[in-house]
């Protein structure tokens, strides 16, 4: 009885043995299979499939460049054009001080009119030049525009 006890241990033991390594067989030859469908669809996504079609890499980093040199052109933009503003609202509000110092009803109106309102006057260069011919024009020895804070 121990002799067959034995026996059918071993046999057990042999079984388990030989599952093993067919389990381990198995595991080598999937992590096989998967490194070759790995290094497959690192292939394809890298190389060109003919000479005149470029590969999905390079089409998507051409695509990413792309991209990049507009958002940079946006920003060259934006910063260029907030400086040329700048220079350009210098320049309105110079001839708007201008003229409402050579305009008395123009001096009047500035002191008068809100900052929101008085901005969109020095905007328009058509309207300062009709408001500061309201009053005849020419130079009435008037003090110059200076620009008040006022709450709007």
């Amino acid at each position: 009885m121990i002799i067959a006890a034995l026996v059918f241990a071993g046999c057990q033991f042999f079984v388990l043995g030989c599952f093993a390594l067919l389990l381990r067989r198995w595991y080598l030859r999937e992590i096989s299979r998967i490194q070759d469908e790995i290094s497959e669809t690192v292939r394809t996504f890298v190389t060109s499939p003919d000479a005149d079609t470029p590969s999905p890499l390079a089409a998507f980093l051409d695509n990413v460049a792309l991209l990049l040199a507009a958002r940079l052109m946006q920003q060259l933009k934006a910063m260029l054009a907030g400086v040329e503003s700048g220079a350009a609202k210098g320049e309105q509000l110079a001839m708007f001080e201008e003229a409402a110092a050579s305009s008395p009803w123009l001096s009047l109106i500035a002191g008068i009119l809100p900052k929101r309102l008085r901005n969109a006057l020095t905007k328009n260069p058509q309207m300062v030049a009709a408001l500061s011919k309201l009053g005849g024009g020419g130079n009435h020895q008037t003090e110059a525009y200076t620009p008040h804070k006022h709450r709007d």
